[in-house]
This record gives C-alpha cells, structure tokens and sequence, in this order.
C-alpha cells in the first residue's frame, strides 16, 4: 500500500485527492487514474469479497492510463467517446470512469460513515455506502454475495490499524478526503450531461479471492 512518509493511508489518500481537486474542471486522466490506483489499495483491507471490486475496477483504471498520452483530461476522455456513440458501451472509457465515480463515491461514504459514528463496525459503514454508490448497478447476484460476504470484513479497529490510522488520526484526515471526493465527483458528473444514463453491470461472477499460486515444477 502506497502511504503518507509517516505510513498513515488516509493522509495520503487526501494528497492524492488534493492534486486532482485543485484541477478544476480539467482533470488530467493520468492524474485522475494514480488517485484511482491509491484508492484501490483500500480494498485490500475491506475482506475478500471486495476483492472482486478492486480487480474488475483495477482493469477500468489502466483503460483511463492507456489513453492518458492522447486524451489530456477526462473531459477529452468523454467527449471522445459520446462523439463515437460509444459512451455506454462495455469497456469504453467513458463507461469505465463512470464506475470509477461510483467507486470514489462508496469510499467516501464509508469513511463518512466512521467518521460520524464511532460505534458503527465496518461491515455496517460498508453496506450502508454500497448501497448509496455500487449497488444500483450491480446485479441481483453480486448485491447477494456482496451482503453475504459482510461477515468476513475485519473488524473496525482492525481496518485502522491495517491502514496505518488510528480513531484521532482519522479523525484528522477523513474531512478533507470525503469534502475533496464530493466535489471531484460533482464536476465529474457534468461531463455526461442530462440524457446520457449509464446501463448496469452484468457481471454475475464474484472472484472472492486471489488465485492460488501454482505449485512448483517437480
């Protein structure tokens, strides 16, 4: 996990945040894409069932990456493809940074979560925020597996310290990321206008966890 000098996440996750907040209306998507990457690594300490949401969006980022030479910023990103009628189309940018926004969102919203209830466990914060970001797009399937997967989610205080936070420290950087996370989203949100409405996932198979490695040649 890529952390702040003093191993703190969320320190970082607000930098990382900051450098694509102070852009503007004119996001670089190489910028854009290296947040993405930071807010991923957060996945890895949510439980296996979110593994499955880390390597399916993982793919979306290095879409954003592989066109960021040509396409400057995100607006260009978009533009590109509803000029191509391609927008909604599996596997286009436009639709792959979409489901990146969606993405932001649920990280912002559970760690809003922990932020204004300190009792509340981390399956409950993250529950609450899919259900406000990932799971209107998620089929029937993926939304039951994702619910049944809450009981492997560690604990609160067992997050914290995997990301290197503590309750105070948190506390100390969780208002920057969700207010800078909230904006990014909003401007975000304008560069697909009021007609263009993104289609649901049909991904029906949940990878819970990594591959196992192969065994070694005798």
């Amino acid at each position: 996990m890529t952390r702040h000098p003093h191993g703190r996440y969320l320190e970082g996750l607000a930098a990382s945040l900051l450098v694509v907040h102070q852009q503007g209306d004119a996001i670089a998507s190489a910028d854009f894409a290296s947040l993405c990457e930071h807010i991923l690594e957060a996945f890895d300490h949510l439980g296996t069932i979110m593994y499955f949401a880390k390597l399916e969006m993982g793919g979306k980022v290095e879409s954003i990456k592989r066109v960021s030479a040509q396409l400057i910023t995100l607006r260009e990103v978009v533009e590109v493809d509803i000029r191509a009628n391609r927008a909604t189309n599996k596997g286009s940018c436009a639709r792959n940074l979409h489901r990146l926004m969606l993405v932001i969102t649920f990280v912002r919203l559970m760690l809003s979560n922990l932020l204004e209830n300190p009792s509340m466990q981390l399956k409950d914060a993250l529950w609450n925020a899919y259900q406000g970001s990932l799971s209107p797009i998620h089929t029937y399937m993926v939304r039951t597996a994702v619910w049944a997967g809450l009981v492997t989610m560690p604990s609160r205080e067992t997050f914290m310290r995997s990301i290197g936070e503590t309750e105070e420290s948190a506390r100390a950087h969780v208002p920057a990321v969700v207010a800078a996370a909230g904006e990014v989203v909003a401007r975000l949100e304008t560069l697909y206008g009021n007609g263009l409405r993104m289609p649901a996932s049909d991904v029906t198979f949940i990878p819970t966890a990594p591959p196992a490695p192969a065994a070694a040649p005798q």
